[in-house]
């Protein structure tokens, strides 16, 4: 088996120099010239008898130098023979070695002989120094902006290393299916070289347990892990930070909750706890963490002031959350950007209008609990603090311009309690749903199933989700039966979803909070295929104007319709979120166009349900409120996500900028058109966790101003870091093993990798050998040439055997 070289260029200077010794004695050679001396008469005899012995000093001389040069010319050539023996299959092919380092938040953790990502630096520019010469290399990060950008291979040693100081750790999270996916596609793009993928970093636990959950494929390069002997630290962290409901209420207390995490073999005490409204200390509080893993809940209350609130725009405050620092400071804090909100228009549809309700009387429609939930009214409060401005009509007054100026401003509308729906009210709300308005529907009162799935379903085209089975099941308490049969919402499945889930209340709790309500009767919700009646009357809803709307859905909501794009809005699946313990689907929700419609498939007052009188009321204002939030831009993106955001008009494209949370690099951004109408900016290099700025600099700007007096407007976007990512156990050799991965995932210690015995190759230290070879050829030169006797002895004693049958004979 031919070898390969690593630096080829010994070898051949090695093969060059051993054609040295034999010019030297050649030309030696010929240096000697006859000279007539009467003296050397009595010489001829001797030398002639020496002649034989010169000649084999002189040419075994020759052959050991020789010889010694071209060993040390391979020995620094470092050969090798590609085996399928080694580590790594062999092949014909030139080596290309896809290097991926580790610059995830995990591999920054700090110790006293530096960062790991630093070390993960320093073995990867050690492990350029094994490979062949002809090696071409490729250099990639495991994640943030750097990880998305593919080069050519290097051919050179020095451009590779320098490509690894060039990668900066970031706070993000390590997704080795996504460095994989790009190893795949650099090893496409060079079909004449043998690909290998080596990993170095922390080699975290969750990252590979990640990779394993999702069944990679078997890869046709191997991909080799560089262990490591590192132990795992105690680590502390802010697990989750937010609002219950995703907004805060002008001028009412407000529960900011955060989760802090510890895992560690030792307790830490006295934990402080900070909270910062816009980087001013509110509220601190200390928390102690026992050994293992232990999560505690801390709440925040907080008022914001009606002043900081602009009624006719929405306004966003920075908030943040730390503790006392460790050796992974990036985790240690955890930053959320607030909507803040006031007077929102919100239109609540039902059987009465305000002049015709009377609680008095007991006349009351069907969304009077939800309004007294989400906007309660006293004597004490002024409209324009709540959260919620509502609009009330009855169902006549829902009809033409009333309805359409009423939605025109409205980000949610409300419908319960009626009977049967009207054409033009199910094409109006199809319409406010379409562009990006937010629709609750919920039975109760004198609601039909059999007139809403006439009128509503609409083959898909309408406003239910689901079309509807035309009988209820059960009776409500007004039509006198004997034979209820009360039923409750099951707990089945319910806190999977964000809607239903509070931080400071435990699992069995929740359920017993939202399983307290007895239902009497509810509408049955059926799948396309197996409902009666029409199925195609899109027809029958009359066109509207295709914008009509006073304000503009989420950058984010619209982008999503527009990757769904092509599909009509009726192949859109619904969702179902809750049902009963009877198994009939009690809340189901699905997205039409840029919009919501989420279903209640029974009503809120106290003669279908007893929702009312308990707490479980609730569950109508989590998925409310949540549908509200969801109309408003989103400025809270997780480290190394996408963002993107609108810009006001008239900005310029070369005046917006970006600055960094705590280095404070300001980059330029360019901003383009995102949709038909809006225009904004794609960032997609936020790399760290904290708060980040977004603003537009004037052309008059001085040393002297302040941020806000040299910006049109500041807009604040958090970067959050993901959970499990401070999650810093690390992965040994038996988990590794654990894991089942397929057989081309190697697990190797780093001191070998470095070492060079992960390469794909064999006889690798070869080269040792050789060395030591040198020096002996060198010892035995040193003998023949000091020490001549001893060979004189051998050829004497060889002329000796050979003259002695010559005399017997």
């Amino acid at each position: 088996m031919f070898p390969y070289f690593v630096a080829s260029g010994f070898a051949i200077a090695g093969a060059m120099m051993m054609a040295g010794p034999a010019l030297i004695h050649l030309m030696n050679r010929n240096r000697y010239r006859t000279v007539h001396w009467a003296a050397m008469d009595f010489l001829l005899e001797a030398m002639q008898s020496n002649r034989r012995l010169l000649r084999i000093r002189d040419l075994l001389l020759m052959a050991l130098r020789a010889l010694a040069l071209l060993l040390f010319g391979l020995a620094l050539a470092r050969p090798y023979f590609t085996s399928t023996d080694s580590a790594l299959p062999g092949t014909s092919k030139p080596p290309h070695a896809i290097l991926v380092l580790d610059n995830s938040m995990s591999n920054s953790l700090e110790s006293i002989s530096g960062s790991g990502f630093e070390t993960s630096q320093e073995q990867a520019k050690q492990f350029l120094e094994k490979l062949p010469s002809s090696s071409q290399i490729s250099v990639i990060a495991l994640c943030g902006a750097q990880s998305r950008r593919i080069t050519d291979p290097f051919t050179s040693r020095t451009d590779a290393a320098d490509a690894i100081d060039k990668i900066v750790p970031t706070d993000g999270p390590g997704e080795l299916t996504h460095a994989l996916n790009q190893a795949r596609r650099l090893a496409e793009q060079t079909p004449s070289l043998s690909p290998y993928v080596v990993v170095f970093g922390d080699q975290q636990t969750s990252q590979w347990q990640r990779l394993a959950r999702g069944n990679p494929p078997e890869e046709e390069m191997p991909v080799i892990l560089v262990g490591t002997d590192a132990s795992t630290p105690g680590n502390a962290w802010v697990e989750e930070f937010g609002l219950p409901d995703g907004m805060a209420e002008v001028g009412m207390p407000t529960r900011i909750v955060a989760r802090v995490r510890y895992q560690g073999e030792e307790p830490r005490s006295s934990v402080a706890i900070s909270f910062k409204v816009r980087d001013n200390e509110v509220e601190t509080k200390f928390a102690d963490f026992p050994e293992g893993d232990s999560v505690q809940t801390f709440a925040f209350d907080y008022v914001f002031d009606a002043m900081e609130v602009d009624p006719s725009r929405m306004s966003s405050i920075p908030l943040t959350v730390s503790i006392a620092g460790d050796a992974l400071p990036a985790d240690d804090s955890r930053s959320l950007v607030v909507p803040l909100v006031a007077s929102t228009p919100v239109v609540f549809i039902d059987q009465w209008s305000d002049s015709e309700e009377s609680p008095a009387l007991g006349r009351l429609g069907e969304t009077w609990v939800l309004r007294q939930l989400l906007c309660p009214q006293t004597e004490s409060t002024r409209e324009e603090q709540h959260l919620i401005r509502p609009i009330h009509l009855s169902q006549r007054e829902a009809e033409g311009e009333p309805l359409r100026a009423a939605l025109r401003e409205a980000r949610l509308a409300v419908v319960a309690g009626i009977e049967s729906p009207s054409v033009e009210l199910v094409s109006m709300l199809r319409s406010y749903v379409e562009q990006g308005g937010q629709l609750a529907i919920a039975a109760g009162g004198d609601f039909d199933p059999h007139a809403w799935n006439d009128v509503a379903w609409q083959g898909g085209q309408g406003i239910l989700p689901k079309p509807l089975e035309p009988t209820a099941v059960g009776q409500s308490l007004s039509e006198f039966s004997d034979d209820l049969s009360p039923f409750r919402i099951s707990g089945k499945g319910l806190l999977d979803h964000s809607y239903f889930r509070l931080a400071d209340l435990e699992e069995t709790q929740l359920i017993d909070l939202y399983t307290d309500a007895l239902f009497f009767k509810t509408v049955v919700p059926t799948d396309a295929e197996e409902s009666p009646g029409p199925q195609n009357n899109a027809g029958n809803l009359p066109p509207l104007d295709e914008k009509w709307l006073s304000w503009t859905p989420p950058v984010s909501t619209i982008e999503r319709v527009e990757d769904e794009g092509d599909s009509p809005a009726s192949d859109i699946p619904a969702t179902t979120i809750a049902q009963f313990d009877n198994g009939v689907e009690f809340v189901v929700e699905r997205h039409v166009g840029s919009g919501r419609i989420v279903f209640f498939s029974s009503g809120i007052s106290s003669e279908w349900s007893t929702l009312p009188s308990t707490n479980a009321v609730l569950i109508f204002d989590r998925v409310l409120r949540n549908q509200l939030a969801s109309t408003f831009q989103r400025y809270n993106f997780a480290v190394g996500e996408t963002a993107l955001l609108p810009i006001p008009p008239g900005v310029g494209d070369s005046s917006i900028q970006l600055t960094a949370p705590d280095s404070g690099i300001v980059s330029s951004v360019s901003p383009r058109f995102l949709n038909e109408e809006t225009r904004g900016v794609l960032i997609d290099n936020l790399d760290s966790a904290g708060i980040y700025w977004l603003s537009d600099r004037t052309q008059t700007d001085t040393p002297g101003d302040t941020a806000e007096g040299r910006s049109q407007f500041r807009i604040p976007i958090s970067g959050t870091p993901t959970p499990w990512e401070s999650q810093l156990e690390r992965l040994d050799k038996d988990q590794f093993a654990g894991l089942n991965l397929p057989p081309q995932y190697r697990w190797q210690d780093s001191s070998e990798l470095i070492g060079g015995s992960g390469l794909p190759m064999s006889g690798h230290s070869w080269w040792q050998w050789l060395i030591m070879l040198v020096i002996f050829l060198l010892i035995v030169e040193m003998t023949v040439a000091a020490m001549p006797s001893w060979l004189a002895w051998i050829v004497d004693r060889r002329s000796g055997t050979q003259s002695a049958p010559s005399a017997s004979s």
